[in-house]
């Protein structure tokens, strides 16, 4: 159940019925996490959560701290659903006839309860009770305390939740001067390196093996970046890596005495405690350059200066991936924070080959003269374009709104921009009419919407024949779909709107 109408003082009334509650519960731990910009305090009313903690977070944790800025309270919850149900006589249907009337039409004896503050967020809820999972989250921005309750503690399920309390840093970290990235950062002799790029293109083999190579190290997945002036710095956050059994068996050599922590529930990724490594690890580490690595058929790594093209597409792979993890894609505003903390960096493409080792090798040479590089900054495309795994995700850089296909669009855009005409590719569509009618008026609306948001213009016919993927097509049920990321909702742009027969571009 979705809750938009809430006033403040019914909000507030959640909140303080929440503090009610562990007002009767006893109290079993305070730790604090040092952040670089921010500390967060702890508070736990459950042991359980302890082990959780000290794994991951080891290398922020504190016991003690002069001062804070958000407070974090921690409990097990043993029925989320009864507890968010009862915080306000509107969740509780014995008190409220709208909702018993709707929960007898659908059935419904478990529901989720979402409340949505439409002046923080129109998207993110400031309270989430997902009671078939078993979580309570509270984000109590007014005063700085973020809550969360959770039924099931164990060390394999609770795991499966991923990086321990990343949205609530985020929420935490969100100023005008700092974030929460998906990204890696290392370096040499106090230059820091951060990597742009998103999963499985050798990004965490790289800074992980960096690392135990004596590299300087912030963090191979999540990290936090601030401005200092002028100055972009970047902090850890966890002390933990996850290795594919892939990457396990090439770094196996290098762990040493780093404590596997789980198999991630799933077996098919291992997560280690990198304590072992901490004193490699830097504390508001200055960056330097960016690099926005891939990986190659070379015999031999290179790293060049980046085209305006090439730096756009790392710029889409650290934001777009960040606001991903974050559910932040509709926040253009921190999109374009986001842009203005990188832009001034100098870019270089890394291509990575096969032998790891020869990679990181190279780089420690590259790092050593760097101040023999010219280390020149260049202006990213104003649409900037990343088209990584069949999907594309497109970034305005000056409007700092993102777009995003599904691999069937994804297929006719590369169509598009390798010289194949619409009307080709409209003659190549005709085989799929069958399975959807509206086909061509989708590629109409398709080819508007780009000429509209700016992302594409053709001029003039073209002789070049199509090469459609017919996969992609029953993949994504013969259907294109072209969102929009803007103004915190995301907004199908290919949207067939019945009025009198007509299609029209879903546009404001």
């Amino acid at each position: 159940m979705n809750y938009k109408d809430l006033t403040k003082n019914e909000i507030r009334e959640c909140f303080n019925n929440v503090d009610k509650y562990l007002s009767t519960l006893e109290q079993k731990f305070v730790k604090y996490v040092d952040l670089g910009c921010k500390v967060v305090r702890l508070i736990g009313y459950s042991e359980e959560f302890l082990p959780h903690i000290e794994k991951q977070l080891t290398f922020v944790l504190r016991d003690n701290a002069p001062k804070y800025d958000a407070t974090l309270i921690l409990w097990k919850e043993a029925n989320a659903f009864e507890f968010g149900k009862n915080l306000l006589p509107k969740f509780n249907p014995k008190f409220n006839m709208r909702l018993r009337i709707d929960l007898l039409y659908s059935k419904k004896t478990i529901w989720d309860i979402r409340v949505i503050d439409e002046s923080i967020s129109k998207v993110k809820p400031i309270i989430d009770v997902k009671s078939e999972a078993g979580f309570f989250i509270g984000n109590d921005y007014e005063n700085n305390t973020y809550y969360y309750g959770v039924g099931n503690l164990e060390p394999e399920e609770f795991i499966k939740e991923g990086h321990l309390f990343v949205q609530f840093f985020n929420n935490i970290l969100k100023t005008e001067t700092s974030n929460l990235a998906h990204g890696a950062v290392i370096g040499l002799n106090g230059d820091g390196i951060l990597m742009c790029a998103r999963g499985q293109r050798g990004k965490s083999t790289l800074a992980v093996l960096s690392m135990m190579k004596g590299f300087e190290y912030v963090s191979d997945d999540y990290l936090i970046l601030h401005k200092n002036g002028k100055e972009l710095l970047s902090s850890p956050i966890y002390s933990i890596i996850t290795l594919s059994p892939k990457m396990y068996n090439e770094l196996y050599d290098y762990l040493g005495d780093s404590r596997f922590v789980s198999n991630n529930a799933r077996k098919d990724k291992y997560v280690f405690n990198i304590a072992n490594f901490h004193d490699e690890f830097r504390m508001n580490y200055p960056i330097k350059i960016a690099i926005f690595p891939e990986i190659v058929t070379d015999e031999k790594p290179s790293i060049r200066p980046c085209t305006s093209a090439e730096k756009g597409r790392a710029m889409v792979h650290l934001i777009q991936s960040t606001l991903c993890q974050t559910n932040d894609l509709c926040e253009n505003w921190t999109v374009k924070k986001m842009m203005n903390m990188i832009k001034d960096l100098p870019f270089y493409k890394f291509n990575l080959c096969h032998n790891i080792d020869a990679n990181t090798e190279f780089l420690r040479d590259f790092m050593n003269n760097l101040d023999k590089e010219e280390n020149k900054i260049i202006e990213a495309d104003k649409i900037a374009i990343d088209i990584t795994f069949d999907l594309a995700n497109i970034l305005n850089t000056e409007t700092g709104i993102i777009y995003s296909m599904n691999e069937f669009a994804t297929n006719l855009y590369e169509n598009l921009l390798n010289g194949v005409s619409s009307e080709n590719i409209a003659a190549a569509l005709k085989v799929f009419e069958d399975k959807n009618e509206n086909i061509q008026k989708e590629l109409h609306l398709f080819m508007n919407a780009l000429e509209a948001k700016g992302i594409f213009t053709q001029s003039g016919n073209s002789d070049k024949l199509p090469c459609i993927n017919a996969d992609f097509a029953v993949k994504n049920n013969y259907k294109l779909s072209f969102v929009e990321h803007a103004e915190e909702q995301h907004r199908q742009l290919i949207k067939e709107e019945i009025k009198e027969k007509e299609h029209e571009l879903c546009i404001k």
